[in-house]
This record gives C-alpha cells, sequence and structure tokens, in this order.
C-alpha cells in the first residue's frame, strides 16, 4: 500500500502523529523534529498554515512499530514525504516518550472535495485513469506520474527498464515500450516523487501489481524522472496497408475502362502503395532519431 499520515487520539487536526508504511500503521519520533516540520505536517494533512509539537503527551502512546526519526523539512517542501529523514526502520525511537504529537491551528486552504480525493476525477477510478505520461509528442510518451492522495506525482528512475515501461504502456493502451527512458528525458514533474525502484516482470497488466519502494525522503529527485517511449504510432502503421488498399477498391466510383495505353496495372497500384507506405515509415523514423539526440544533448 502506499504511505498515508494521520494524527489519532485527539481530533482530525491535533494527536499522535502516524505513518502507514508496510501494511502496517506506526508513530513517527520527535528527535531533531523543528516547528518548520510540524507545520508541514499540518499542510500537509489541510489541517492550516501553523502548528506546533505538542510538550505534554496527552495524546496518549503507540502500540506499533516506530517507522521515522530525524525527519529535517524546509520551506520548500509542502508535503512530508518530499523531506529528508532516516532510512525506514521499526525501532526508530528509543522508547515511546520520543513519539510525535502535533497541534494543528491557522487557516485551512479552501480546496474542493476532490483535490484530496482518491481519484483524478472521482471518488473511485480504475488503475488506467491513476496513470499518465506528461511531456511527450502525445499520450504515449513522456515521463510517468502517478496519481496518489490528491496529487500527481513522478516515479525515480533508480532500476527503471523495459519491463517496468512495457507495464506502463500497456496499461495506457499504448502498446509495448520503444525504450524506458530516465533523467528526466521528457523534463522534470512538480510535487512529490512517490515511487522508486519498481521491479516488473514486464508481464503484470498494471504498474499497481509491481513490487516497488515507496519513496521518503531525498534518495531521488527530478532530475530523474523516469519516462517511456510506446509503441503505439508505429502499431498503428499495421492498420495502414489495409487502409491503402480500401481506399484505392472502394473510394473510386465505377467508370469505363481506359485504354489498355493509360490503364495502371496491379503490380504499378502496389508499388505505389508501399512506396506511400515506406515514406510514412521513414518519416517516423527520422522524428524518432531527432528526439533521441535532443534527449542525449
Amino acid at each position: 500500500d502506499f504511505l498515508a499520515l494521520r494524527l489519532v487520539n485527539g481530533s482530525e487536526c491535533a494527536g499522535r502523529l502516524e505513518v502507514f508504511y508496510n501494511g502496517t500503521w506506526g508513530t513517527i519520533c520527535s528527535n531533531r523534529m523543528s516547528q518548520l516540520t510540524a507545520l508541514t505536517v499540518c499542510k500537509h494533512l489541510n489541517c492550516g498554515d501553523e502548528g506546533e509539537i505538542a510538550e505534554d503527551f496527552k495524546y496518549g502512546r503507540g502500540s506499533g512499530p516506530t517507522w521515522l526519526d530525524h525527519i529535517e523539512c524546509t520551506e520548500q517542501h509542502s508535503s512530508l514525504w518530499q523531506c529528508q529523514s532516516d532510512p525506514w526502520d521499526p525501532h526508530s525511537c528509543d522508547n515511546r516518550a520520543e513519539e510525535t504529537h502535533i497541534s494543528c491551528t491557522g487557516r485551512k486552504e479552501a480546496t474542493s472535495p476532490a483535490t484530496f480525493a482518491k481519484c483524478p476525477n472521482s471518488t473511485s477510478c480504475s488503475d488506467r485513469e491513476k496513470l499518465r505520461v506528461i511531456g511527450g509528442e502525445d499520450e504515449c510518451s513522456g515521463r510517468v506520474e502517478i496519481w496518489h492522495q490528491g496529487s500527481w506525482g513522478t516515479i525515480c528512475d533508480d532500476a527503471w527498464d523495459v519491463a517496468d515501461a512495457n507495464v506502463v504502456c500497456r496499461q495506457l493502451g499504448c502498446g509495448s515500450a520503444v525504450s524506458a527512458l530516465s533523467e528526466a528525458a521528457f523534463g522534470e514533474g512538480t510535487g512529490p516523487i512517490w515511487l522508486e525502484k519498481v521491479h516488473c516482470k514486464g508481464t503484470e497488466l498494471s504498474l499497481w501489481d509491481c513490487p516497488a519502494k515507496h519513496l521518503f525522503g531525498k534518495n531521488c529527485d527530478h532530475k530523474e524522472d523516469a519516462a517511456v517511449n510506446c509503441s503505439e504510432r508505429s502499431s498503428a502503421l499495421g492498420h495502414l496497408i489495409p487502409f491503402l488498399f480500401l481506399l484505392h477498391f472502394h473510394s473510386v466510383p465505377p467508370r469505363r475502362p481506359a485504354p489498355e495505353s493509360t490503364r495502371l496495372s496491379t503490380p504499378v497500384i502496389l508499388c505505389i502503395i508501399l512506396a506511400t507506405v515506406l515514406c510514412l515509415v521513414l518519416a517516423i523514423l527520422a522524428g524518432q532519431i531527432r528526439r533521441a539526440r535532443a534527449q542525449q544533448r
């Protein structure tokens, strides 16, 4: 499951801070945590633009793992997932007295319910609707983005390969992958980076079926956004020849036979059709080469 964040044993915007990771809710340690980090938590939860770390521990002690410690946010961070921290560890705190309690106040941002919906356009959606590619020439090439917790985010290119790209292309209805691109080949994204180290076999029906690591901290930044280039446009050529034959034999109205000297024979017609197809293929290949050279630069 993806990461989630909550405040418990108080109200929606005050309580003991917990994070959902590896299928289990656990607490977060307060060592080195600043008021700025508390404020980032409040903004993340849409609980106001002010927050403070509660010192009286009135929200009780947790019972699950203590997942994280030494979280440090800056003013540039709008989500806790973007902040730096120690690695995930179910025993991050030395004792329960180090657990984080936060109280949020201040003005909440005016947002529509859809802003924090589970899906881009409704309260429930398919895996296909939670996946998109951005920055390419069409809907079948570009930077890979996934929808989670009310916002679109990118995928880190660590371990990103053609098997992963194949799953994305197939899920988008764009055929197979021509290439799996890295280092923000279609430009850097904004917002959170939701995943890293995706390990698909290539046969999965959905990206959500692939093992992956949920990114937390600064292990990756947007200059490492993963991207794909799918074969949809190339596969469309498979329908081109039948289309041209139909166009020739069905779109021309009946007419009287032409004199033998001006009538085109079947081999000549086939040569014209094949020459047209060849020109289209060469034009597409030239476009692919130009784009590959631009990405290398």
